[in-house]
Parts: structure tokens; sequence; C-alpha cells
């Protein structure tokens, strides 16, 4: 669906960025300056239906994979044990143990997916079950566009409140699901105090500041701390968004990473769910009755598992089929995050290609290394607004969608745009704001609005 084109969509565009630059949509770095996340002009509109199948897939991608990770640790080969155990040491490795004690090993989760070039339903690439970031950025690159497009079309700003409000709130869904914890855990107080913790210095603290602001307008005691600062016996929730390895053992936090049986924690430590050779081992599942079996998978948790990409632990009987079918494969190391360790077959020579497989399989560590099948996205025409002035290309786009375990599930999704196959929101990349279908319409002249329309659902 077109909305606006030409100067109007720059217009649209520019007003957005500044609205969601000034509300928190930037990054921290190192040196301390910080920095505007790009915003994708164009943006990403969305059924009701296609974020609901999203989510439902995510849905099942969470709860096969800690089904799996249970069996696994108990009765799995010694790589199962390596990948799920092995790259963590000290305080993480022993919060780790606990995480099948606690309650709810997972609250909140995103998979993140890329939609197939040809058409069809997205491929899911990996699960993020540590710190799956950006609900903050994607209400505020959603909700600024539409108040953007809303005021270039001439909408009263109680017509714009209303399509904002029909959008839904990626934030107001994590607070839900905060709430809906503390009372599964006993808790009787309508709005729990809520401790939001990160290491110093953390580049995503725009977002934590405005998920912050978001709970306490909601009515919540609320307030960011770092792990020397939080004293755990003082909130109701605990909302983690920092790794248990950058925790020093000997703040007061670390007592909360160690007893999450006591401790209302969101999320407990549980990074083993991260692995990629636990995203190789679900996909194995389709294939392998007796593996799905003995985890206890579902029918829909096996259905999800047979409509991942291909992805198997990386070994010598692999290698030969990498190497005739370079083009149609991915290595990623199991355990690492951000992009890292990712070689694209399609984007290396044959032999730059062979060398890295070479060194993959020689590489066993936590686990070693996955090959993928590779899901080719398409580029898309984009205009993306940064600071430094407008480029307009072609960029490539994913869907990271929000899942969880708890009786109230986050959802939503995020769509990150990038120039890159493997996506980085600041490296000549951004984020396009997620809209869905019936809120646009409401956007388009001639079209009915929302309220004419029917009631909204927000983003559920």
């Amino acid at each position: 669906m077109t909305i606006f084109e030409g100067e109007a969509l720059l217009r649209v565009g520019r007003e957005a960025a500044e609205r969601a630059w000034a509300g928190g949509m930037t990054v921290l770095r190192p040196d301390g300056t910080v920095v505007p996340i790009p915003l994708v002009a164009e943006p990403e509109v969305l059924t009701r239906e296609a974020l609901g199948a999203a989510a439902r897939e995510a849905q099942a991608i969470l709860s096969g994979a800690v089904k799996l990770a249970r069996s696994l640790l108990a009765s799995g080969d010694a790589r199962d044990r390596a990948a799920l155990v092995e790259p963590f040491s000290g305080l993480e490795a022993e919060a780790m143990t606990h995480l099948f004690d606690a309650p709810l090993p997972v609250m909140v989760a995103r998979v993140d997916y890329l939609v197939p070039e040809g058409g069809g339903a997205p491929r899911a690439l990996e699960l993020n079950a540590t710190i799956p970031a950006m609900p903050a950025y994607a209400d505020l690159a959603a909700h600024s566009w539409i108040l953007a497009a809303a005021r270039e079309r001439g909408l009263s700003p109680r017509a714009a409140r209303d399509l904002v409000a029909r959008c839904g709130s990626h934030m107001e869904r994590l607070r839900e699901a905060l709430v809906a914890v503390h009372h599964a855990r006993g808790g009787a107080r309508e709005r729990p105090s809520i401790a939001v913790v990160s290491r110093p210095g953390d580049a995503q603290v725009g977002e934590l500041r405005r998920f912050v602001a978001h709970l306490r307008q909601m009515g919540h005691e609320a307030a960011h701390l770092v792990p020397a600062e939080c004293e755990p016996e003082q909130w109701d929730v605990l909302y983690r968004h920092v790794w248990a390895h950058r925790v020093d053992p000997g703040t007061p936090f670390a007592r909360a990473l160690l007893d999450p049986v006591r401790h209302v924690l969101v999320n407990p430590v549980n990074g083993l769910l991260e692995a990629k050779a636990l995203f190789a081992r679900l996909s194995e599942c389709a294939e392998d009755a007796g593996l799905a079996d003995r985890a206890g998978l579902d029918a829909e948790e096996r259905a999800a598992a047979g409509r991942l990409p291909g992805t198997r632990r990386l070994d010598a009987a692999l290698a030969p089929q990498l190497l005739a079918e370079r083009e149609g494969w991915v290595l990623k190391r199991s355990w690492d995050y951000g992009g890292k360790s990712v070689f694209l077959g399609a984007e290396l020579a044959p032999d730059a290609w062979a060398r890295a497989v070479e060194a993959a399989l020689a590489d066993t560590r936590g686990g070693g290394f996955v090959a993928q099948e590779r899901i080719f996205a398409a580029r898309r025409p984009a205009t993306r607004i940064a600071p430094e002035g407008v480029t307009q290309g072609e960029l490539y786009r994913d869907l990271s969608t929000y899942c969880g375990l708890g009786s109230s599930r986050p959802d939503g999704s995020v769509v990150r745009a990038a120039a890159s196959p493997i996506v980085n929101i600041l490296g000549g990349g951004g984020l396009a704001p997620v809209v869905p279908e019936d809120v646009a319409e409401g956007l388009v002249p001639g079209l009915p609005s929302p309220r004419e329309a029917g009631p909204g659902r927000g983003l559920r």
C-alpha cells in the first residue's frame, strides 16, 4: 500500500524521525555520543492476520525451544551439552543452572524472520530470549509516523490520537505481561513496582528511559537502575536488560540472578535458549520424531519446526553439500549475537567459502557452528531519514516478532532495514514503522476511517 510519495513522503518521514529521536529512538556509543537511529519513511503495512500469524509462529518456536532445551540438558549428546553449557562461565553459568527452577523461564522473547524475495510466509532465522529489545523503539517509530501522517492529511489531533491507539503499543503489551507475572507469583498490587536493570552505558538507554516513562505514566513506581544500584528485595518485578556475564557478582542485583524463585526476575538467566545449535536441533525435530517425542513437542510446535529454514549442526558429513551448494547456505557460530561470526555463501567466492567451512569445522568451541538454509530477502525501495540527510535506494527488511510463555504474552512486530543481508540498523539501515493495514487505510483519502470501519484490537 502506497500512502505517500514524493515531497509528502519526505515531509512525513522528517517529522516522524524528529519526533522519534526526541522520544528516545537513539543509541549511546561507547564514547558517550548519542546517535539517532535512522527512520525509513515508507512504513511496513501488515494486515492483522499477518501480524497474528507471525506471533503464533513465534510462540510455537519459543515453546518448542524451551521444551527441547530442557530435554537436551537432561539426555542430549555431548555436543548438545557443549552448545548449551560451555559458552557460559562464572555468575552467568551458575545462574543458568536455576533456569528451570524458575516458574517462568521466558516471559518475553523475540523471533527474527526474513520474508522470502519470492513471497510467502516469513521464515524464522533465530530466537532472542535474553534481551528481546526494541519494544519502545517500535512504538516510537510507528506512533511518530502515524502522527506525522495524520498531520500531513489534515486530520484533527483527536483523530490522530485515535489512529495511534488503534495501532496498539508494544510497551503496553510488555507492561501488561509484567503485571501478569507479578499476579501469577502471588502479588496483589494492580500497579507493582518495576525496576528496569541494565549495565552502565547501555547502548539502548534511550529505549529504556522511554519504557520507564511509560510505566510511570501508567501509575507504576519505576526506575532505570544499574546492577550496583538495584536492591532486588525493594522491587515487585525486575525487568532484566543486561547480560549476566556483565554483572559483577558482588552487586546486589546478582542475588536476583541466582534466585529466580524468590525474585520475580524477567527474564531469568536463559542465554542457552539463544544457542543456534538449539535452533538447529529444533529444525531436526521436523524429521526426527524420536527427538520431538523426547522433548514432548505438541503438533503446533512440530509444525513450526517443519517451517524453519533447514538448519543443522555443522559436521564433516554435511561439508560436501555446503561446498557444492555454496549460494544456498549460511554458516553461523552457535553462540554469538549481533550478526557476528556469520558467513553467507552467496556473498563469498568459492575459495573463500571453502576456507570458511574448513575453519568452522575445526572450531568446536561452545557447540561449534551451524549451517542454515539461506533465505533470500527482497530489497525494496526505501527513503532513509538520518540526521546527516536523506538517502534513497533499496534496503533489505526483516520482521522481528515478540512472544512469551506467561498468561499475558507480548506480541507485535518491529521491522529493521539495512543495506546488507545481515541486518544492522546503524550500518546504512534503520527502523521502518510497522502500521497495521486498517490504521494505514485511515490515512488514505477516500477510504473509511478506522472508527467508521469498526473497533480495533491494538496489537492483539
